[in-house]
């Protein structure tokens, strides 16, 4: 991919929007812009990272928004980060967050940094349940084409984290 053609993916990427008022309880194919967003773009596979989560009512919101910066922050030095969608909390404390990478390999890498790390740590004290979802984005058809959202091994399930204090 040419240095014009990674300057243009990643300004598809940013145009990516969230187009039902539930995004965050559909399936992530269906809540957001693919097509209009990235239809004209040049790539075959990206790597898509979802983050879905009940908040606590308890929950630092303060907190949790410093602790993303930080993460979000290191995930931007680590390379590879083309979008980062925040998710805004709904009136059920759902919300969903999602991370758009030029591969596996680049997220992982981004994972292991110590603000990711820290962040991760407050998951229990922070929400009342969660799942993250990995997927291969396939552009198939080229040109416009269309896209498939192939789950990817390892794939979490909801957590449900008790009660605050308890054990997960």
């Amino acid at each position: 991919m040419t240095l014009d053609q990674r300057v243009g993916l990643y300004e598809a990427c940013q145009q990516l929007s969230p187009i039902h008022p539930e995004h965050a309880t559909l399936p992530i194919q269906e809540g957001f812009n693919w097509s209009s967003s990235l239809g004209e773009a040049n790539f075959e596979r990206l790597y898509l990272v979802v983050f879905r989560s009940v908040l606590r009512a308890t929950a630092d919101i303060d907190l949790l928004y410093e602790q993303d910066e930080l993460a979000h922050g290191e995930a931007i030095e680590a390379g590879g980060l083309l979008f980062y969608f925040r998710g805004e909390i709904n009136e059920r404390g759902e919300s969903l967050s999602f991370c758009l990478w030029g591969n596996g390999g680049q997220a992982l890498r981004a994972s292991g940094s110590p603000s990711h790390r820290e962040a991760m740590g407050f998951v229990s004290q922070m929400y009342e349940s969660y799942s993250l979802e990995r997927y291969d984005l396939l552009k198939v058809g080229g040109g416009k084409g269309s896209f498939v959202f192939r789950p990817r091994e390892g794939v979490s399930s909801p957590q449900d984290l008790g009660g605050p204090g308890q054990p997960t």
